[in-house]
């Protein structure tokens, strides 16, 4: 993603597979990053049917999904003792790599 004004750089450009440039309809001046980059994606992901589109997916094996599964879940509870002492009722233990409290 390049920037608002300049976009990308001449040394990205050669490097790059394809460029494109997002259209902006009414009084919008410019997307932020974030915007943008959702907006790319979500065309992206829309244009991507059964692995055969631009996204592919991902290389986690599952438990390694699972775990970040899990931490975000985790980091969701705003009150992080309460997420170890439901773990530990249901005999979960984390590894330290967690980090809860």
């Amino acid at each position: 993603m390049g920037n608002e004004v300049t976009g990308i750089t001449e040394e990205m450009r050669s490097l790059a597979d394809k460029t494109f440039t997002l259209p902006m309809c009414g009084f919008a001046e410019s997307f932020n990053l974030s915007v943008a980059t959702s907006i790319t994606l979500a065309h992206m992901s829309a244009n991507s049917v059964d692995g055969k589109g631009p996204l592919q997916p991902g290389d986690l094996d599952q438990h390694e999904y699972n775990c970040l599964y899990l931490k975000g879940l985790i980091n969701s509870i705003s009150q992080k003792r309460i997420a170890d002492t439901l773990l530990r009722q249901n005999g979960i233990v984390l590894p330290r790599s967690f980090n809860l409290l």
